[in-house]
């Protein structure tokens, strides 16, 4: 065999050996991930179709890592291996831009937001609610079959008011499933308004814990709340004014947690930690998340910091940093009301 043709055979040999050791490191770092998160599947077809997933998912980290320019990281989380119609149901938020507008111009009206802001104490330049004790529930996992976010965010908002205003002496987590059940002006599974799921807790009756109305992913298609479990109520919404960076972290130091419907895309799905920075996720809000407090950073400015409902294997804990002016934060805002 001539020296050319013995070269190019080690070569081809190397490619393959190269490429079946890259296929054995790929299916021991799936074996591994499917045990890491729970994952069995119905048949080998769908355990092949769902290792391609996961694939696809695990290219689009690492090329997103490999540039060191990037603010924040990506990572491979439970998510890694759903499609995109499965993505697609963590977006639960939809909202009728008239109707906003019509509920922004009643809020800036209303008593309520106005004693918030007659509040004379400068605000601080960064804050975290979750240093206060009782006032951010614990992260929840809205699951993949439900397009619930927005039960999550109204329920986070609630709890921040829980023990502040005296409905319990420490902050017990709320139920989203009675919201997804018994919201009449929401759709459940379908999609919803935090603002709605507000002004419906009083016509309900309050809201239970999560412990007594539990979350099951999916409608129960009747409402089973009982009256003698409420853990608390509220009197209806406050909409505040669109794309007011300024006013909005004046709630949030003053009032609490804000409920906000936010642009979600897949890279916010693999989202690892540092300060969110990608522009492509756009202004077209399709998801619910909650504002805990906001920062400066020395390179990126100013940051918010999001609890979302992806369960505590998303993002930095199950919470977000995000830069300010993006992903349609700021159209939606949304508080609630009371009368105690």
């Amino acid at each position: 065999m001539k020296p050319t043709n013995i070269l190019l055979m080690f070569a081809y040999l190397t490619t393959i050996g190269e490429l079946v050791m890259a296929r054995l490191l790929n299916l021991h770092e799936w074996k591994q991930y499917k045990q890491q998160h729970g994952k069995v599947y119905d048949s080998p077809e769908e355990d092949a179709r769902r290792f391609l997933l996961f694939l696809a998912t695990k290219e689009q980290v690492r090329l997103h890592n490999a540039n060191e320019q990037a603010d924040y990281k990506l990572g491979l989380n439970h998510m890694s291996d759903w499609t995109q119609a499965e993505r697609a149901r963590l977006r639960g938020f939809r909202y009728d831009p008239i109707e906003h507008d019509e509920r922004v111009k009643l809020s800036k009206a209303d008593p309520f937001l106005g004693e918030i802001l007659a509040d004379p104490t400068p605000i601080p330049s960064e804050l975290d609610w979750r240093q206060v004790p009782n006032r951010v529930g614990p992260v929840k996992n809205q699951g993949w079959k439900c397009a619930g976010c927005w039960a999550f965010s109204t329920t986070g908002a609630l709890e921040g008011q829980q023990v502040v205003r005296n409905f319990t002496k420490e902050l017990i987590p709320l139920s989203e499933q009675e919201l997804i059940d018994c919201s009449n002006r929401n759709l459940g599974c379908v999609y919803g308004e935090m603002s709605k799921a507000m002004e419906d807790i009083p016509l309900i009756g309050g809201i239970e814990s999560s412990v007594d109305y539990g979350y099951i992913d999916n409608f129960y298609f009747r409402c089973i709340f009982d009256p003698d479990k409420i853990v608390m109520t509220d009197s209806g919404s406050i909409e505040l004014p669109m794309n007011n960076a300024t006013l909005l972290k004046e709630v949030v130091a003053k009032f609490g947690p804000v409920s906000i419907g936010i642009a979600m895309n897949d890279r916010y799905h693999s989202y690892r930690s540092g300060i969110f920075t990608d522009p492509t996720c756009g202004n077209t809000l399709n998801h619910a998340s909650l504002i805990v407090g906001y920062g400066t950073d020395a390179k990126l400015g100013d940051y918010w910091i999001l609890k979302d409902s992806l369960s505590d294997a998303w993002g930095e804990g199950g919470f977000m940093r995000i830069k300010l002016d993006i992903c349609g934060i700021g159209l939606v805002s949304v508080i609630p009301k009371f009368d105690r």
